[in-house]
């Protein structure tokens, strides 16, 4: 969701308040549950006969030569430091493995025996270690070394031929890749170019899945048992691959504001992962996918709050069994529930879910965010009920809260005073409500830099109360600032609404030349902005200059 009036409900995976940083999507959705890793995947079995697999009864490995398991055995070490977060040994790890990669000699031990490595397993195997490889540095924030290890992993799996047997292994190395590389990018905020490698790491993930099929066919009149039950097993690993790739998808897609893309990449990727594991008790990862479904349903441009409650109530009603109702874990499900029922009008509901959330939070725990979040949701509730005097103290428990557990330029400390100013607002005393306006304008500028459009909206907001409280050269000077802001961003559509509200002010002031001045930049930015006469906004303007030339 964006903009502060969507924003005290909780983060923790149904969070409702963007995080004010970057933060790695893998710690987002951890692959730890999908039978498969992207620095973690075992190739024990992935390219010969099986794991059961031994040398008795066989020619023993030709002599001068590296045995395709001992690779294996320093990438699956590489992966069990990864797992650990022992990056340095890790990378030694993999490091061994590429080494004996490069060696001339290396043989695969099959059903029929031993054999050398193809040169297309060859390049995909190697592929596979530098994807390892470049995981490792993104989690050590060395992004240049990462993108630089994805990108020859890349190399090395356009290398094999598309007629070769390998080449859909070559494919998972090329998508993983470039999910990777979209890691980083996102990361970066580069979400334009995250986009591209994302979009390409998902049509690389569904071409693996149609190769598999083909080979499958190919194979269908000598294919045993075993081999189904295994063809059947890597397919499922290589869907639930693509879930995550959707869900990465969807997440990014949300940061572009894209959210009804967004929705529709999280939920076939609910569908994907309901087909292989038809219980959701059994998928740990289903708590990410339903939270993020309930925070993009209540997204403003969704504004789906039955869905979203559904959703939550089910990441509620799961974590409760996990850990029991009164574990603090529940709490952030709770206030994303009360924030849901504030948006549906059942404010009673809000206020009681709410005030169950801060039992929990404050038993004995000190303060803590989620605390703030159930007083800011409270406080929001019994504004909307027209109990002023409830809310404020809410809004005032909230930031006193908030002084003790968050930092200074945190948004939610933005948020809940400029909820307080609207509540002082409604209670008449334009002082208080123009001195927390002004504390929520300093965090904003402190979080987001001064020349941020949310800062511009609270600038106008600042003016509006301003002219309420007859202060109208301190109202155009707020207005000005957002004018400023505005055409910094050429936003001409809000351009044109600050002309009209300070040409407005002008004109009540008897300042009537300088107030047609802005009218008639009003109607330019309208133009400029191709906003049709039907438009409030153009509408506004030409009745403000009709009412000013009868004057």
């Amino acid at each position: 969701m964006v903009g502060v009036s969507h924003s005290t409900a909780s983060n923790d995976g149904s969070s409702f308040t963007p995080p004010s940083k970057s933060k790695s999507l893998r710690n987002v959705f951890s692959r730890r549950n999908l039978g498969s890793t992207k620095a973690g995947r075992s190739e024990n079995a992935s390219y010969r006969g099986g794991k059961g697999a031994t040398h008795q009864g066989r020619d023993p490995p030709p002599g001068n030569s590296v045995e395709e398991k001992q690779i294996s055995s320093f990438n699956d070490k590489g992966n069990e430091f990864f797992g650990k977060g022992e990056f340095d040994a890790a990378l030694r790890m993999y490091s061994e493995a590429l080494k004996l990669l490069k060696e001339t000699n290396i043989v695969v031990e099959t059903t029929e025996g031993f054999e050398y490595m193809p040169v297309a397993m060859r390049r995909a195997r190697t592929g596979r270690c530098l994807v390892n490889v470049g995981a490792v540095h993104i989690r050590r924030d060395s992004f240049d070394d990462a993108i630089s290890a994805l990108e020859l992993a890349m190399r090395q799996s356009k290398l094999v031929k598309s007629d070769s047997k390998h080449y859909f292994r070559a494919c998972e190395v090329t998508a993983d890749a470039l999910e990777n590389i979209g890691l980083v990018l996102f990361k970066q905020e580069n979400y334009e170019q995250s986009s591209i490698k994302y979009t390409d790491a998902l049509e690389a993930r569904r071409k693996c899945l149609d190769l598999m099929d083909a080979n499958h066919k190919k194979r269908s009149r000598s294919k045993s048992r075993e081999l189904e039950m295994n063809f059947v097993g890597e397919k499922n690993a290589s869907k639930l691959e693509l879930s995550v790739t959707l869900f990465y998808m969807s997440l990014l897609k949300e940061k572009r504001g894209e959210i009804e893309e967004a929705v529709k990449e999280c939920e076939e990727a609910v569908r994907i992962r309901r087909e292989i594991i038809p219980n959701p008790k059994d998928d740990p990862n289903t708590l990410s996918l339903y939270s993020t479904l309930g925070r993009l349903y209540c997204h403003e441009d969704m504004k789906g709050y039955r869905q979203a409650l559904e959703y939550l109530h089910e990441v509620y009603r799961r974590k409760c069994e996990a850990v029991g109702r009164d574990h603090i874990d529940v709490v952030p499900s709770l206030n994303s529930i009360a924030f849901v029922y504030n948006e549906l009008g059942e404010y009673d509901k809000c206020v009681a879910i709410s005030d169950r959330a801060i039992d929990i939070a404050t038993n004995g725990r000190g303060m803590n965010k989620e605390t703030c979040v159930a007083y800011a949701n409270k406080g929001e509730a019994h504004g909307r009920l027209g109990d002023w005097d409830r809310a404020i103290t809410s809004f005032d428990i909230a930031l006193a809260t908030q002084s003790k557990c968050l930092e200074k330029n945190d948004m939610l400390n933005a948020e809940v005073y400029e909820k307080l100013s609207e509540a002082y607002l409604h209670s008449k005393d334009m002082e208080k409500a123009i001195s927390s306006l002004e504390e929520s304008i300093a965090v904003k500028r402190s979080a987001l830099g001064p020349d941020n459009e949310e800062i511009a909206r609270s600038y106008s907001k600042l003016g509006e109360y301003h002219e309420r409280a007859k202060e109208p050269a301190k109202a155009i000077k707020c207005h000005t600032r957002a004018l400023r802001i505005f055409k910094h961003h050429d936003n001409k559509e809000m351009a044109a609404t600050e002309h009209n509200k300070i040409a407005s002010i002008l004109k009540s002031s008897g300042e009537s030349n300088k107030a047609m001045e802005h009218y008639m930049a009003a109607l330019w930015h309208s133009r400029e902005a191709r906003l049709p006469s039907t438009s409030p906004i153009v509408a506004d303007t030409i009745k403000n200059v009709a009412s000013f030339q009868k004057g």
